[in-house]
């Protein structure tokens, strides 16, 4: 019998959240051309790379730092942090926007063209990623994770749905452009809910900055997110620059939708048990730290356990939902990403603990030892092997980097 806490509540709204995005996806894979879902696959792992590294990391240094700001009733230091977060944020997201749409508007493929969009829709993409850390540390976590998780899919994937209807053809700039209106609504109701989730005094206050602290905490994590995002993205991203066949590509790609839906069980959660990991971890409550990782392991061991059965066991099954002809060059793909995917899930705190310990030094090691691995990897056994070899890259590093996580992170240093 699984056993709840607070933080796994989240569960079953991420993974509403979770299946829009793969019934989006699945609906991409169907309606649209092999070529047409290449498209749609690399331009959306440019946005999810950028959107991600476009905070530098103040999102996730947030959830450590609002907590203790609230805590200590410091609201100049509250104001002068929340201006820091927002500065930041749009300022790195306009100029990669810029960048992404220099690049991509000279093109007249649908490559260029739903790349272009990516460009063109990052900017409130990763205001709201900033966001949701923010409105989690405000102690809005149900909230944010809504319009994270269920209402930006939701939106795009009722759009995408209704084109055939309103005489528009699918394509890979209509589902790009989906997502993008998904992210702009996301933004506005981020606006809307983060007004009385903060406290007035803090706008109120004079703001307080110490601009230069901030900037050397958030580096960490900037970097794991970051290193993160590229071990996440590059195998997609290196199918396509060998020149893989789009059914290589797309069957590759069916295999990381399909387990995003255990992913889910860590990032729905990770910024909820994060925020609580901070606030016991500045307390130097061991025992609390202790209690946390049980209640987590107590509900997430027995999903995890039957996700590892279904995708092991019936791979064909799954990714022909996609295409039938991503059943055969996607089952070997699918079952080395579960492993992995589990693997991380498992461990996935191991690194906020290390960060919020500060011990960046382990933090940096490890993801770039993991970075170089992938792309030494990647190197080797993409042009062999195609999309296996872009799942092998990916599952050692990724496994190897949440296992070295792990076991720094039960012996301080």
């Amino acid at each position: 019998m699984l056993r709840w806490d607070s933080a796994s509540r989240l569960v079953p709204l991420a993974a509403l959240g979770q299946t829009l995005g793969y019934v989006m996806t699945v609906m991409a894979a169907r309606r649209l051309s092999i070529a047409g879902f290449e498209a749609y696959v690399v331009a959306s792992a440019v946005f999810v790379l950028l959107a991600v590294a476009a905070p530098l990391g103040a999102e996730k240094y947030t959830l450590r730092h609002w907590p203790i700001l609230m805590r200590a009733r410091d609201w100049g230091g509250a104001h002068g942090f929340l201006r820091f977060g927002v500065r930041r944020t749009a300022v790195a997201a306009t100029i990669a926007a810029a960048l992404v749409v220099l690049a991509a508007i000279a093109g007249d493929d649908d490559m260029a063209r739903a790349v272009l969009v990516t460009g063109l829709a990052l900017p409130a993409g990763a205001l709201a990623h900033y966001g949701v850390d923010l409105l989690t540390a405000a102690g809005r976590p149900f909230r944010a994770l809504a319009i994270f998780r269920v209402a930006v899919p939701a939106l795009a994937l009722a759009l995408f749905a209704a084109a055939p209807a309103l005489g528009v053809a699918p394509s890979a700039v209509l589902a790009i452009g989906a997502w993008g209106v998904g992210w702009l609504a996301a933004l506005v109701l981020m606006l809307v809910s983060l007004r009385p989730a903060i406290d007035p005094r803090i706008r109120a206050a004079a703001p307080v900055a110490d601009t230069a602290r901030w900037r050397r905490e958030t580096r960490p994590f900037l970097f794991h997110r970051l290193a993160q995002a590229l071990l996440a993205q590059s195998s997609l991203l290196a199918l396509e620059r060998i020149g893989a066949d789009g059914a290589a590509l797309g069957a590759f790609a069916a295999a990381m939708a399909t387990t995003g839906l255990a992913a889910v069980l860590a990032t729905a959660t990770n910024r909820a048990y994060g925020r609580e990991l901070g606030v016991l971890m500045a307390a130097g409550d061991a025992a609390g730290i202790a209690a946390l990782h049980r209640r987590r392991r107590a509900w997430l061991l027995p999903l995890l356990a039957g996700f590892l059965i279904v995708c092991l066991g019936f791979p064909g099954v799954l990714l022909g939902l996609f295409r039938p002809d991503f059943a055969a060059a996607g089952a070997t793909p699918l079952r080395l990403l579960a492993l992995a995917t589990a693997v991380s899930v498992t461990f996935a705190l191991a690194p906020t603990q290390l960060k919020f310990q500060r011990r960046n030094r382990a933090v940096y090691a490890v993801m770039g030892a993991a970075a170089a691995v992938q792309i030494l990897l990647l190197l080797m056994l993409v042009p062999p092997l195609g999309a296996t070899g872009a799942a092998l890259a990916h599952a050692a590093a990724m496994a190897g980097s949440y296992l070295a996580f792990a076991a720094l992170a039960r012996r301080r240093g």
